[in-house]
């Protein structure tokens, strides 16, 4: 389990209402990317095992 700080919280949200927007990962400098995967959104640093999040559809 990762686990994150307020911060980084904060930038997934930015990346998950603005998908256009570049976001920068407070943790390691890398991008977040938002991809959709199905019914679900993810929005995670381009560098393996840093930080994620996402919703989930029905």
């Amino acid at each position: 389990m990762v686990t994150m700080s307020e911060q980084e919280y904060e930038v997934l949200e930015e990346k998950l209402n603005n998908p256009e927007k570049k976001v920068i990962c407070p943790r390691c400098g890398n991008e977040i990317i938002y991809e959709k995967r199905g019914n679900s959104i993810a929005v995670e640093c381009k560098t393996k095992g840093c930080i994620y999040g996402g919703i989930r559809g029905l």
